[in-house]
């Protein structure tokens, strides 16, 4: 039906959008519908963080999925008239079923491991937040790199790999982790970057460089992933093919990480087969994440050797890699690797040996428990 045809412009029930029809029983956008079939099919649970009365119109649809759920049932969608439809993705394999060893389950658990802190309990209202200080954000830098190792002891197939691969991945994508975390806690907000301590960089008033990387993680990574309103499965996804790239120099086993990378790539192609389109979208906010990344290690290089910023050793380690060559080759065409190709075997263990001493001395060695160097 053409909407238009009378010249009036139906809105949708849920967001007050501009209607593209009726869908699963109420007017209703194209956003509102793909959002309402994604919650059904995935059978969703959300949660309000406020008291179940958010705002939700076309500017802050995306801020919380909950209110957004409810109002689409208020409107009269209908779980029932949301079809299940084949595997888009291979016809041969039923929906869910692992791609290999690696599968979605898995990914969300080592998620779920970190939503604690991610999604701080503390105050929510961005007015009672203190603006973060030098070393507030170093502090969080090392909160977040505590949960990158976590994150990766709860996938089995990262800890059976060798443990010079686990040590070169785990420093290789430290700066990514940290943008995308960034990213990822900053989403319902407009004109600050929310830290993983609770602190915010503001987009205005904070100092040159570290506005200039505040800005682009808001402009180039939460706005978009905010306007895709990015599921759970999606960014467990992402952060699986950043993690896992074979391309980066020091692996001794490139063709594992490779197969893993294709596991996550497939895995995310289920997770959005039913929107076309919705996969490129999200492969294309990689290379952001890649060039933002570089930028925040050059700042840091820059501070450093202007004498501004004390890094402990744990940071110079994993960000700016204290005692290697750092290079800034493709890497699966969106990676920073932040070492260079040893030069011998020996070598190369020292490097492997300095970083577990590291994490040793800043007690994150129980993170790693579960593969001992001998």
């Amino acid at each position: 039906n053409n909407l238009t045809d009378t010249g009036r412009v139906f809105r949708c029930f849920i967001c007050a959008d501009r209607a593209t029809g009726k869908h699963y029983g109420a007017s209703s956008c194209d956003g509102c519908k793909g959002f309402f079939r994604r919650s059904i099919r995935s059978n969703q649970t959300y949660n309000c963080r406020f008291n179940r009365q958010c705002v939700v119109d076309k500017d802050k649809r995306n801020q919380c999925r909950y209110c957004r759920l409810q109002k689409c049932f208020k409107a009269g969608m209908r779980k029932e008239a949301v079809q299940n439809e084949r595997d888009c993705i291979n016809p041969h394999r039923a929906k869910g079923q692992p791609v290999g060893t690696l599968s979605i389950n898995v990914l969300l658990q080592a998620e779920n491991r970190l939503l604690f802190v991610l999604f701080s309990p503390q105050s929510r209202e961005i007015s009672a937040k203190k603006t973060a200080r030098v070393g507030d954000v170093f502090e969080s830098m090392k909160q977040q790199l505590l949960l990158l190792v976590e994150w990766a002891k709860h996938i089995p197939e990262f800890c059976s790999l060798h443990i010079d691969d686990r040590v070169t991945l785990l420093r290789t994508h430290s700066a990514e982790h940290l943008i995308l975390g960034a990213a990822r806690r900053s989403l319902p907000y407009n004109d600050v970057i929310l830290l993983g301590n609770d602190f915010v960089i503001p987009l205005r008033g904070a100092e040159l460089e570290v506005s200039r990387v505040a800005t682009r993680i808001q402009e180039e990574l939460v706005k978009p992933l905010r306007e895709l309103d990015i599921t759970d499965k999606e960014f467990a996804c992402l952060r699986a093919i950043v993690f896992f790239a074979p391309d980066c120099p020091g692996l001794e086993h490139p063709q594992l990480i490779r197969y893993l990378r294709l596991q996550a790539h497939v895995l995310l192609e289920e997770a959005t087969c039913d929107q076309r389109g919705r996969l490129g979208e999200l492969l294309l906010i990689l290379p952001a994440l890649q060039s933002i990344s570089w930028q925040m290690v050059e700042t840091l290089h820059l501070a450093k050797l202007l004498g501004e910023a004390r890094l402990d050793s744990l940071l110079q380690e994993m960000l700016l890699g204290e005692g290697t060559a750092t290079t800034q080759g493709q890497c699966a065409g969106r990676k920073r690797c932040t070492s260079s190709t040893m030069q011998n075997s020996g070598q190369n263990q020292n490097n492997i040996m300095s970083s577990y001493s590291v994490l040793e001395q800043h007690n994150y060695i129980s993170a790693l428990e579960s593969y001992a160097v001998v």
